[in-house]
This record gives structure tokens, sequence and C-alpha cells, in this order.
């Protein structure tokens, strides 16, 4: 549990979501277990939700983990549409690609194995939408690699905004994470006045940001 909303209301918004399937309780348990950071199940649906919505041919995600967010997202994809997928460590690369199989998604994914920011930044594609989950100290320098690739009218979803609840008043619980911190405040003040997004910050979760690019 998040320490973002109190625990009642958290596990309310649980007990309305669907029916997860076997496969996604899987890897929520081999998560929780191994201490693998991956999306709350209701921001799993929410991902979910937003590509059937907006019906992207092309997606971006970068941050796969074991995939659990990725094949939330390729769900929705409808036929011919990819969803192109990074992560920097290969025994969890090679646990999502399992996932993906199992899941019977491997067709609509594109998996790379490297470092993000390298990636993204040799990336030619234009994406619809983007799905944000690397390392949160660098979201920053995340939404400008990614504001490039981003095409006009589409959409940036970024997890974890919130970190905690320790944004809210800078009153984080080890030193170690304060560089952290202070940058995803930055992120979030600075998307306040960017002029070239619109952009809701969802309190789900650790709490998303849903951010368009106008055009």
């Amino acid at each position: 549990m998040k320490d973002v909303l109190n625990d009642k209301l958290q596990y309310f918004l649980k007990s309305l979501l669907p029916e997860r399937d076997e496969l996604l309780l899987e890897v929520e348990k081999y998560a929780q277990e191994h201490h693998i950071s991956i999306v709350e199940a209701e921001v799993g649906q929410l991902l979910n939700l937003l590509v059937n919505l907006t019906k992207p041919n092309k997606i971006l995600e970068v941050g796969t983990a074991i995939g659990y967010s990725t094949i939330c997202m390729a769900r929705g994809l409808n036929c011919g549409a990819k969803l192109t997928t990074i992560e920097l460590l290969p025994r969890r690369f090679a646990l999502a690609q399992e996932n993906f199989a199992k899941a019977g998604v491997a067709d609509k994914i594109i998996a790379i194995n490297g470092d993000a920011k390298i990636i993204v930044k040799n990336l030619s594609d234009q994406f619809d939408f983007i799905f944000l989950d690397a390392a949160k100290g660098q979201y920053p320098e995340f939404l400008n690699l990614c504001a490039k690739l981003l095409k006009p009218g589409g959409l940036l979803v970024a997890d974890n905004v919130l970190l905690n609840g320790w944004v809210i008043d800078l009153n984080y619980p080890e030193r170690r994470k304060k560089t952290m911190v202070y940058r995803m405040r930055n992120f979030l003040e600075d998307l306040k006045d960017n002029p070239d997004f619109i952009n809701s910050i969802v309190p789900l979760g650790d709490g998303v940001a849903l951010i368009w690019k106008k055009g």
C-alpha cells in the first residue's frame, strides 16, 4: 500500500477493480515477494482504459520492470499497433518477455534491454502515447526527451509522481532520497507553467500525472 491515500480508501478502490486474471495476480505476487516496483493494480486498470480511449498506434514505455504495466497497455491496443518498452536490468527484461508470451501479447511488443536515457535519445519514431516509469530523480530529463518523441495531441503518463507524499511537504525518510524528492517536486512545478502541455495529477496509487501535448 502507498502512503498517498489512506488505507481504507485504497482498499475500497481496489475492491472496485474488475477481477484480474491468473497471470496478473501471479506477476503482482512475484513483484511483492521480490521487492520489484510495479504499478498498482488500479493504475494498471487506468492505463488499460487510457489506451482503449486514445487508441494509439505507437506506445513507448520507459521502465518495463517485469512487464505488468506493459501487459495492461498491450491488451488495450488495436490490431497492428505496437508498444516499445525499455528495461535496464537483464533479469527483469527476461522475466518480462516470459510474461508477454504467457499473456499472448508478445507480437504487439518491441522489447529493448538497455539504458533508457541513451536509447530514448536515439529513437526516431514519434509516439501517440508514452508511459514514464523510470528512475524518479530523472523525470525532469525524461520529460524533455519524451516531449520530442510525443506527437502533438499525444498523451504522456508518468507514475509515482507523489513519491509516497514526500513531494507535498518535502519530508523524506532518508537523506539519500533528498535529490530525488526535490527533482520530482521541480518536475511537477515545471509542468504547471509549461505552455506546451495541459496536465492533471491523479492521486491514484502513488500519484499519476496525465500530460497532454497541445496540438
